[in-house]
């Protein structure tokens, strides 16, 4: 149910509807919009409260107290002690209320571990296990997301820029138990969107250095820049942002597309992975693979032609690449290609070829822990011995050797 002020136009009382039934749709959970707290408070307490000595968080005094004290328009989710959620975001004289929900499944042995810790009667089992599962297991960024959605519908906006954890203890909600202390919002936001700029700048002026370090500026801000803590959500909007930057650094198109591609596709093949040190050395590689092309087709020293020789070869490294090949995609002769190669690099094109194949190929074998056939098919050599060879020659270590040598 979502309970209005009716001195709005019906137009606009139409449109957040539609908004709060879309993002209920989503998440899955309920979601109450009211300006009529009492009223909205008690209605949540008799269907979502199961029992007041065992949730005493969701009852609607516990509720009403925390809610008239909370900092306006910022959302806070309310995390009680037997793993069950809701979040609160008051503004102007409106409460929205979303949830209940959690963020896990509930694995056997845990509910019974929790209520010997928090004194509960072990008779309430049976009845907590089957309310829990009336609820979704939503996401945290969504339900925030979700939340700012809303507030944005009724012309507002979220002043921190992320979610802001409370734990109850006790029973009793406490504005800010278990976080870490924030900076005034507006501050907060700042720094985020600086060190954004910081990134997609980096990324722009083909700087891996100064990218990566800004990037782990960025993962190590508490609490505000809250997609970083979704994995898969974090790196699909981290390539959204090189592809802009590389954009911005020249890069050509069809270059930024073919890497944003080849990661997206990646990902997808990983999956949502939850380890952090595995999503930051994806992102990682993907944030140097922007860079070094930006930087590379910046190289002012060669001339336009070699850039986009330089460019083909680096796009189409899984493929067998020849001069020719090149020649016919770029509209000159073979001889007049190789030649100018040669002159403006030192090298032959399969020289090059051979070398970028090597760089890319160290760069799997730190990053990820695929086989070494697996990353010599890769990086477009279908002999796993010849690889070895290539890659020796290159490194002067074979391609275990120099993982061995490289990761810790």
């Amino acid at each position: 149910m979502t309970t209005t002020s009716h001195s709005r136009p019906l137009d606009a009382l139409d449109a957040l509807d539609a908004v709060t039934a879309a993002v209920a749709g989503v998440l899955s959970c309920p979601i109450e919009l009211t300006t009529d707290l009492v009223v909205a408070l008690d209605e949540f307490e008799a269907a979502h409260c199961l029992d007041s000595r065992i949730l005493p968080a969701f009852t609607a005094s516990a509720i009403r107290g925390f809610a008239r004290d909370m900092e306006r328009q910022v959302v806070h989710e309310i995390r009680e002690p037997l793993g069950m959620a809701i979040a609160l975001v008051h503004w102007d004289d409106r409460l929205l209320v979303i949830g209940p929900y959690t963020h896990a499944p509930m694995h056997p042995g845990v509910a019974e571990e929790a209520f010997t810790r928090l004194g509960i009667p072990s008779a309430h089992l049976p009845a907590y296990k089957l309310y829990r599962t009336r609820y979704p297991i939503v996401d945290a960024e969504y339900v925030y997301r979700g939340a700012v959605a809303l507030l944005r519908a009724t012309g507002s906006e979220d002043l921190l820029g992320s979610l802001r954890e409370v734990e109850v203890e006790g029973g009793t909600i406490a504005p800010g138990f278990g976080e870490t202390l924030q900076s005034a919002a507006f501050t907060v936001i700042e720094d985020r969107y600086r060190l954004e700029r910081d990134f997609m700048d980096a990324v722009a002026e083909g700087s891996s250095e100064r990218a990566l370090s800004a990037l782990q500026r960025m993962g190590r801000m508490p609490q505000t820049i809250s997609y970083l803590n979704t994995p898969f959500l974090g790196t699909t909007i981290l390539r959204i942002m090189a592809r802009v930057a590389a954009q911005r650094g020249g890069l050509p198109p069809v270059a930024i597309d073919a890497i944003s591609q080849e990661y997206a596709q990646r990902l997808h093949r990983v999956g949502h992975s939850s380890i952090a040190e595995s999503s930051f050395a994806f992102t990682a590689e993907m944030v140097n693979d922007f860079c070094r092309h930006v930087r590379r087709h910046n190289q002012l020293d060669f001339p336009p032609l070699v850039r986009r020789i330089a460019d083909e070869v680096d796009l189409h490294l899984r493929s067998p690449v020849t001069t020719t090949d090149l020649a016919e995609r770029l509209g000159v002769s073979a001889s007049t290609l190789a030649r100018r190669f040669k002159s403006a690099t030192g090298m032959t094109i399969a020289a090059y070829i051979a070398q970028q194949r090597a760089e890319r190929a160290a760069r799997l074998l730190v990053t990820t822990t695929e086989s070494v056939r697996d990353i010599a098919l890769f990086v477009g050599y279908d002999d796993a011995n010849y690889f070895v060879k290539v890659f020796r020659r290159a490194h002067g270590v074979t391609p275990t050797a120099y993982r061995e040598a490289h990761t810790v």
